[in-house]
Order: structure tokens, then C-alpha cells, then sequence
């Protein structure tokens, strides 16, 4: 089916949503609205009651187990996708009904890897593994399984199935689109500003969190992995505090204790003094208190899965400088709006929050052109417009082709 003209283009739209803990399911509520204003948005979703009424004024909710009768009502179905297991309902729907799918996470292994070996599936993990590497996969799978290799999480991203039956790809970066052009050359990708809102007011003020007016204030927002290499963050910030004995940490999210016991560790190097750990926050409007409170936001990311940071975005919007690694989207932040360190460097990361510990004229400065960089690229409406017309674009290249298939 496609749209036409005199009509708004019909979407149905898979992805979590609050108060699911996830920071796709945060991306959706604020983008959803953007998309309806110029397309009808239907939610398939696993639990209806849930979503909330925010998105229910403005969009149909659905069941997702009810998709199937009701596919032909929609132009396209529009999947978010990451890797966590809040897309395991969505996902066979996405290869059996092709549509647009936003790849969050390019890396899709370790998803891969929970729907199929922890539900005891191991010939599921072989068969995806053979899909994605061929004959040296499939050998590969029976390595892991008798405890001969490792599992390659970031080198093979299982996510070719996933490629190969969609009729088109958004993403947040070049990166993903070079890495999705190179496996996939016939795939087409699309590259659209991640969205965030700049308008979010703090439910809380600096006061009402507890932190001292003359604290200087270091903040890592987000789930606590050990990807976001909170350990040498905290490393860094425990040597700085030799010269800025005022400077305080906090970080805000939920910790995954069996990737990284935070605590624990904060405990054994003695710095629980002056490291704060909130836990999951499931206001949003909490979660971005922290963020308008600090003075310096630490965004580390070291290996990256293709990630693009809401949190880093929020430290933008907040207009704050953010330390974030020298690779993935994150190096393709501008220079001028962020402060850009080396992967997996203490030395490195160490210079950088001293020199803007240093300088609150160097932290006003910065702030300032990445609050103004943010509400210039990274609008949800700006974001809704760049999706709403690749679709489009792939609806009239299907109705060309259709016609010219007629034809022959």
C-alpha cells in the first residue's frame, strides 16, 4: 500500500515506551507527538493500558499480537530497535512484516544471544550465527558452547537478518551508515539527527537534590555499564580532587549488577563521601534534574555498539560541556561543543576535567554553543521531518517500481 497526496501517511509504530526502563522507550514518547502531527501514528504495544495519555491523545494504540490482522491498514511500519530486551516482542514482527527500522544499537549480539541461548535455543543462536559468518559462525557457536571461545560480541553484530528484511534503515551517525553500506550495499540508509527535547524544565532544583551551592559537580547520567567506563571516570575524579576538594559525583541510573557492581567498587577505593549513586529514577523529569545541576556531564563510551547518546545530547541541550570518548557518533560531535578524549585514557580524561574544573568561563563558553548546536540539529521536529520524508521516499520508489513492473 501506499500514500498518496491527499492523505496522511499511515504509520504503524513498534517501540517501548514509559515508564518501560528504557532510553528508546524516553526517545519515542518525545518524538511520537512530532511524527502525528503530520502522519497518523498507531502504537503496537504489548501492554495498551500502559502507554501514556499524552500519547494516547495523539495517536491509535493497539495490541501487538493484533498486527498481523491489521498490516494492510498501513502505509509502513516503523521499528525501533536496540538491544535490549524490551525489542524482543517487536522483533519477529519486524522480519516477517517488513518496514523502516531504526537501528539504535548496531550491535545486536548480545540480544541475539538472550532471546535464543538463555531460553535454551542454542540451534536458534547457530542458525544466526551461521546466517551472519557462514560455515565459520556456525563452527564459531559450537566453540562458545563448549567453553572454547569467547562470543563475539562487538566483532559480529548479528544484525544481517535484521538488514535484509528491512525495506529501509535510519540511523543517528555516519558511523552505523558506513558499517550498514559496507555489509549491506543494497540497503537503503538513511543518517537523521537523533532527537531531544530542549524545552525539559527540572523538577528539581540544585538545592532540592542536596548538592552544596559551591560543589563542582561532576555527572554521569544513564544505565550503569561497564561499557560507559564509569571506573576510570571515577579513577580521574579521585585524583582531581587533590586540587578541587569541592568537586562531588553523582551517578544517575540503574545499575546492572551483573555487567558492573558500581557500588561495591565505590566502596572498596573509599569514595563513597563524595560519589552518589541515585538508582533508577523513573521520572524523567528527575533523571534530568541531575543533568541541569551539574557543571561538567561525563558521557564515556569505550567499545561502542553503534550507540547514540540521548544522555550526551541532554548534557547539550542543558548547556553544559560533556567529556565524551574520541570515537563512534560521539567523535562526530563538533569539536567546539564538547570535549573529546581519547578512548580507555586515564591521562587523557584526567586533563580534560581538570582544565574545565579550572575554568568557569571555559564551561560557560562551551555550554553555550552546545545548547545552541543542539537546538539547531537536534529538534524532534527536525528529526520527525527527516523521517516522515525518507519514507516517503521509499513508498514512491515501491509505487515506481510496482508501476513498472505493470508495465513490462
Amino acid at each position: 500500500m501506499c500514500a498518496d497526496a491527499t492523505r496522511r501517511m499511515r504509520i504503524a509504530c513498534f517501540s517501548p515506551l514509559p515508564p518501560e526502563r528504557s532510553g528508546i522507550a524516553d526517545y519515542s514518547a518525545e518524538l511520537v507527538p512530532y511524527l502525528a502531527a503530520a502522519a497518523q501514528i498507531t502504537l503496537f504495544v504489548a501492554h495498551p493500558d500502559a502507554v501514556p495519555d499524552g500519547l494516547r491523545a495523539v495517536c491509535d494504540v493497539q495490541h501487538i499480537a493484533d498486527y498481523g490482522a491489521l498490516h494492510h491498514r498501513y502505509d509502513l511500519a516503523l521499528y525501533q530497535m536496540g538491544a535490549s530486551m524490551y525489542h524482543d516482542a517487536m522483533y519477529p514482527i519486524l522480519l516477517r512484516y517488513p518496514g523502516v527500522t531504526v537501528l539504535h544499537d548496531f550491535g545486536l549480539h548480545r540480544f541475539i544471544a538472550t532471546r535464543t541461548i538463555s531460553r535454551g535455543n542454542f540451534a536458534g543462536y547457530v542458525r544466526e550465527m551461521g546466517y551472519a559468518l557462514g560455515v565459520d559462525g556456525v563452527e564459531l557457536a559450537y566453540r562458545i558452547r563448549r567453553g572454547e571461545a569467547e562470543h563475539p560480541f562487538c566483532s559480529a553484530p548479528l544484525n544481517e537478518r535484521l538488514l535484509d528484511r528491512s525495506l529501509g534503515i535510519i540511523v543517528h551517525s555516519r558511523y552505523v551508515a558506513e558499517q550498514i553500506r559496507r555489509a549491506r550495499p543494497h540497503v537503503a540508509v538513511q543518517v537523521v539527527s537523533a532527537p531531544i527535547r530542549a524545552d525539559w524544565e527540572p523538577s528539581r532544583s540544585r538545592r532540592d537534590l542536596g548538592c552544596p551551592d559551591d560543589a563542582l559537580l561532576f555527572v554521569s547520567a544513564g544505565q550503569v555499564i561497564s561499557a560507559k567506563q564509569l571506573t576510570l571516570a571515577l579513577e580521574a575524579f579521585a585524583c582531581l580532587r587533590a586540587d578541587f576538594p569541592q568537586a562531588r559525583y553523582v551517578v544517575v541510573g540503574d545499575e546492572l549488577k551483573h555487567d558492573l557492581d558500581l557500588a561495591a567498587w565505590i566502596e572498596q577505593q573509599r569514595l563513597t563521601d563524595v560519589v552518589t549513586m541515585t538508582g533508577y529514577l523513573p521520572d524523567l523529569r528527575d533523571f534530568v534534574s541531575w543533568i541541569a545541576a551539574a557543571d561538567v556531564v561525563v558521557n564515556l563510551r569505550y567499545p561502542t555498539v553503534g550507540e547514540t547518546s540521548a544522555t550526551a545530547l541532554r548534557g547539550l541541550a542543558a548547556g553544559h560541556p560533556v567529556i565524551v570518548s574520541d570515537h563512534g557518533w560521539y567523535a562526530e560531535l563538533p569539536d567546539d561543543v564538547c570535549v573529546k578524549v581519547r578512548p580507555n585514557d586515564l591521562e587523557s580524561l584526567l586533563a580534560a576535567m581538570r582544565r574545565l574544573a579550572a575554568d568557569p568561563m571555559l564551561r560557560q563558553a562551551i555550554g553555550q554553543r552546545a545548547a545552541a548546536y543542539a537546538q539547531r540539529q537536534h529538534s524532534p521536529a527536525q528529526t520527525a521531518r527527516q523521517y516522515l520524508a525518507f519514507m516517503e521516499q521509499l513508498l514512491q520508489r515501491a509505487t515506481i517500481s510496482v508501476s513498472r513492473s505493470s508495465n513490462g
